[in-house]
């Protein structure tokens, strides 16, 4: 399974992301029988840019053919692009890269599901739906 996990750094070492649309870094790993295969780390442009970070950044994971997200937070937004490329997502635990992706190769994380409808999320610039 092709997997994409939010990440503050570019190693397995690194922390797992709290933040998808600005983490630091998105790293994509297959997991085969247990073990980490191929192995790549992407810069995520969408730290220094604009708005719409969150969206940009799942369409990083989706260009990379994952499966699965791993992450602490997902907008409601970046959320709706992970569903329409059908990647389930994960909430992470505190650790690094390298013990969520052992977690989720065991069966031990629990999938996230959208916390707000679209367009109610109260993200860095958002409304919230309030005037």
């Amino acid at each position: 399974m092709k997997v994409a996990i939010a990440a503050s750094g570019a190693t397995l070492d690194s922390q797992a992301s709290p933040v998808f649309g600005r983490c630091s870094h998105i790293i994509v790993v297959d997991i085969v029988d247990g073990d980490f295969k191929d192995v790549k780390a992407i810069p995520n442009p969408s730290t220094t840019e604009g708005g719409g970070a969150g969206i940009k950044t799942a369409r990083i994971v989706g260009n990379e053919n994952a499966q699965a997200l791993i992450s602490g937070s997902v907008g409601p937004n970046a959320f709706e692009v992970l569903t329409q490329l059908e990647i389930k997502t994960y909430q992470m635990v505190q650790g690094t890269v390298e013990e969520n992706l052992t977690l989720m190769s065991q069966g031990k994380l629990d999938e996230l599901h959208p916390t707000a409808p679209r367009g109610r999320g109260l993200g860095v610039g958002g409304r919230g739906g309030r005037r």
